[in-house]
């Protein structure tokens, strides 16, 4: 995709759209920003992308004082759907907790789970302005796929409704045993979620009730500490490439 082209999220379907010819209409921000940011014209292109069907090459068609068109013109790569991988994570410090958001998208997980732990620096989080993070990762990083953010809900809530036959993946700053690496060579095709606890670690009741059930696996992620976005950072990176996209590559 050349550089100069612009590439925008929008929440349409696409594809009916491509199908229908039907015009769409840019939302305000958008209209913004092509209009009045980057001076675009009547017959300028732009990329959009829904999240899910794919990428499209569009033309701007019409600009009013208030509004602007494009229309569909075709489809350019049709969606990738990510790996089926999961992030369980407690929310840390506000821009901390926006960078394993951005990490997310980039590097291709399916869905990401705030929970709330006994130590959870956030007890509430915004998933409108989560929502925005992510919709700016995914038009700059080149993806066709939006993550599905789930609503914040407690750790024990979660593990209680929890299918078994999807492991959790426990990343412990207090084993130093079995590590993930080796772990995801032994499970590489069963359905996988990450979970990362929060700054002060888990509470013991926390730690307790996770090494009994069954579906967790307790890893190592090396002899160093890692603060929680490095450790999601690090594992998921871990997980593309044993399990996901890159060992395929």
């Amino acid at each position: 995709m050349s550089k100069n082209i612009i590439r925008l999220y929008c929440t349409v379907n696409l594809k009916e759209l491509l199908l229908a010819q039907t015009d769409y209409a840019l939302t305000r921000e958008q209209n913004h920003y092509l209009i009045d940011v980057m001076r675009c014209k009547v017959g300028d292109k732009l990329h959009l992308l829904d999240g899910k069907t794919g990428d499209y090459e569009c033309r701007i068609c019409a600009i009013s004082k208030k509004k602007a068109f494009v229309k569909v013109v075709k489809l350019i790569n049709s969606s990738r759907n990510p790996a089926d991988l999961w992030l369980l994570f407690a929310p840390i410090k506000k821009a901390r907790t926006e960078l394993i958001i951005e990490k997310c998208v980039e590097l291709g997980v399916k869905k990401i789970q705030p929970v709330i732990t006994d130590y959870t620096n956030l007890p509430k989080i915004n998933n409108k302005r989560f929502t925005n993070i992510m919709i700016s990762s995914v038009q700059q990083c080149g993806s066709t796929w939006l993550p599905e953010l789930e609503e914040l809900k407690g750790l024990k809530t979660v593990l209680e409704f929890w299918d078994p036959q999807r492991i959790i993946i426990f990343c412990d700053e207090r084993l130093d045993g079995t590590k993930i690496n080796t772990l995801l060579q032994s499970i590489k095709s069963k359905p996988i979620a990450i979970l990362i606890g929060p700054e002060g670690g888990f509470s013991e009741l926390e730690f307790d009730l996770l090494k009994s059930l069954k579906f967790v696996r307790r890893v190592s992620l090396g002899p160093q500490i890692l603060r929680a976005e490095t450790a999601a950072i690090a594992s998921i990176s871990i997980w593309q490439s044993i399990c996901g996209v890159w060992s395929k590559s």
